[in-house]
């Protein structure tokens, strides 16, 4: 790069910084630099084409704590976080970062040292952790709970790199399972448990206080993420059928919360069903788009305990229940 494309780069971030930063402006930056208000103004203009200078907004975390009593109250659920819809303002993207946001703050509120917390997958719980800005170190263990997507689902929110977020986040500890989340053959899955690191990263997911996930719908338009490279349209088509409306854990579950019959569940590396619903503390953050039946239907089943949501969804949830 010649010194002049330097120096005119060098100049343009002098501009954004008196502009942006200092507030000052583009007339008086103008008359300091011996420059006319046209190039000033260009010069802004190109420095944001060029990412000389970036912005971020930072949504507030409104919440509404009349719908989050109400979730508490008609779900049984320990505690609930409501991210407000401003205004109808909402992006499927704007709910996922309040969402993310919320429970970011709801993990540094609750984790204590020699906490346990298990973290299944997903774009709500990469938020949590693109968020995660604690208070104070904390020694807690994180784990993931289950085995990795398949190699087709790449949306870079890898469940190894978001348990190990949480856990940097802390300053804490963070153990990985290395596995696939579904071993087809039988003999193979159950060899691949018995080595030793995969069965003592079993053991110890038993052990977990928490889990952090998030659910799929079977209806959204991205349902077929996680399950990339497993799954056929053709056998999608089937699990539905069988009255599959979403998933929790990887767990294809119907209606009621039930898990559903179907060979697919029995063939999940990670954290057992049953092992899911009795760990004390299942935190589900879940929005962005309308996941109103598989949430309903994880509360029906008793498998949340915390629901981080938005307010669309919470004042739907409560309306499906008040006709049930």
């Amino acid at each position: 790069m010649s010194r002049s494309c330097d120096d005119e780069l060098m100049l343009m971030a002098e501009i954004a910084r008196l502009y942006y930063i200092e507030g000052i402006p583009q007339v008086d930056i103008a008359k300091s630099l011996y420059l006319s208000k046209a190039r000033v103004s260009r010069a802004l203009k190109t420095a944001r084409e060029k990412k000389i200078v970036e912005f971020t907004i930072n949504y507030p975390l409104e919440r509404s704590v009349m719908l989050e009593e109400s979730l508490k109250r008609m779900y049984g659920l320990e505690d609930a976080r409501v991210a407000l819809d401003m205004k109808s303002y909402h992006t499927a993207e704007v709910s996922l970062k309040q969402i993310g946001g919320l429970g970011a703050a709801y993990l540094d509120e609750v984790l204590v040292d020699g906490d346990r917390i298990g973290v299944s997958w997903g774009r709500t719980i990469s938020q949590v952790v693109a968020h995660l800005k604690p208070t104070h170190p904390r020694q807690i263990q994180v784990y993931q709970v289950v085995g990795s997507p398949n190699d087709d689902y790449d949306t870079g929110n890898q469940i190894s790199a978001l348990a190990q977020g949480i856990a940097s986040a802390f300053k804490g500890s963070c153990s990985l399972l290395y596995a696939p989340m579904y071993i087809n053959n039988d003999i193979v899955r159950k060899e691949l448990k018995r080595e030793p690191t995969i069965r003592r990263m079993l053991e110890r997911i038993r052990t977990c206080d928490y889990v952090l996930t998030g659910i799929a719908d079977m209806n959204a338009a991205m349902v077929g993420n996680t399950w990339a490279g497993y799954l056929t349209d053709e056998r999608r088509r089937e699990i539905r059928a069988k009255g599959a409306v979403g998933y929790i854990c990887g767990y294809f579950i119907d209606r009621d919360g039930r898990k559903l019959d179907d060979e697919l569940n029995e063939k999940i590396v990670g954290i057992q069903f049953d092992e899911l619903k009795r760990t004390p503390h299942v935190i589900a953050v879940a929005g962005g788009i309308d996941k109103t039946q598989s949430i309903h239907a994880a509360l029906a089943g008793g498998l949340i305990d915390c629901l981080i949501t938005d307010s669309v969804i919470a004042e739907k949830l409560l309306q499906m229940n008040r006709s049930v």
